[in-house]
């Protein structure tokens, strides 16, 4: 089955593993919380069970989507603490004695960049910068079909990206005033609290936005602004041939679509400013897909 391979995908909340083929069908999967709490010793037990439970004869490599930021041997060079003690972990070697075979470990926002890339909203095109919005903002940079890491594997990260509000806001990285702290879902839930007094999660701040809510209007507002004046400049030295958004906060729609396309175009540079802004075509299940891609390309 060398055309099929393990993929798992280790986030801060479940941990799924499953086959996938080169055309990113999963043949099978399972899934389990992450004992995120307990340490790398768990979270790696954690998957080798499940890996046990769907390998097949014939699968002989492993691709790994994770949280946290990836070095290139597979180790885990820094990461929040979402996941106690996981930064120093050094996965690849782990999961190789564990497992049997070869792993090859993306950072989990890198992974979806590899899906999207060659299998949905960036197929076909040279190059390409994506974005995961959610509980936090991710990023990566594609070029010809493959996902580029950098030097210390932080390539793409534009959720670190300065924004051009500056109020002092503290990101999750321990950092000020990055895109993060400003555009995720958890930033815009906070920012509404702080406006209100009150309590709202995402969807309900854009039904309030819908309704005339001035307050949740103000905060999709500011954070389409931010997000998409960021995009544009980041742009500017990327010079990708598309711009890939996908994460929960996507549910927001045209409301934070349109005015971060506007805002874009107005940062960025010449021809730039014609670059599409798209949602990702794969749903929570790319990163899975996009580590099994990762290690049928390795082979």
């Amino acid at each position: 089955m060398s055309d099929v391979a393990l993929a798992v995908d280790i986030g801060g909340t479940k941990i799924l593993v499953g086959l996938v083929a080169a055309d990113g069908t999963i043949i099978e999967s399972e899934q389990a919380p992450t004992p995120a709490r307990e340490g790398p010793d768990a979270i790696i037990a954690t998957v080798v069970r499940l890996a046990e439970n769907v390998r097949r004869p014939g699968v002989t490599r492993c691709g790994v989507g994770t949280a946290g930021i990836v070095g290139e041997d597979g180790e885990i060079t820094s990461a929040t603490d979402h996941l106690a003690n996981w930064a120093g972990t050094p996965l690849r070697q782990r999961l190789t004695e564990a497992l049997g075979m070869p792993v090859t470990v993306l950072n989990d926002v890198q992974a979806v960049g590899l899906c999207e890339t060659l299998l949905g909203a960036a197929k076909g095109k040279r190059s390409a910068l994506l974005l995961a919005l959610g509980t936090g903002v991710g990023g990566a940079i594609a070029r010809n079909g493959m996902v580029e890491r950098g030097t210390h594997g932080i390539a793409g990260s534009i959720g670190h990206h300065l924004s051009p509000i500056r109020r002092g806001r503290r990101c999750p990285c321990g950092g000020t005033d990055h895109l993060e702290a400003y555009a995720s879902g958890t930033a815009m839930e906070e920012e509404y609290r702080t406006r209100t007094g009150r309590d709202a999660r995402l969807r309900e701040i854009a039904t309030l936005a819908q309704s005339g809510d001035s307050d949740a209007n103000t905060v999709i507002a500011e954070a389409a602004e931010v997000l998409g004046a960021v995009i544009g400049s980041a742009n500017n030295v990327v010079d990708a041939e598309i711009v890939v958004m996908g994460g929960g906060v996507l549910a927001l729609g045209d409301m934070l679509l349109v005015p971060a396309r506007a805002a874009a175009k107005r940062e960025a540079l010449g021809a730039s400013k014609a670059v599409e802004i798209v949602p990702a075509q794969f749903g929570p299940r790319a990163c899975l897909i996009g580590a099994g891609l990762a290690a049928l390309t390795a082979a």
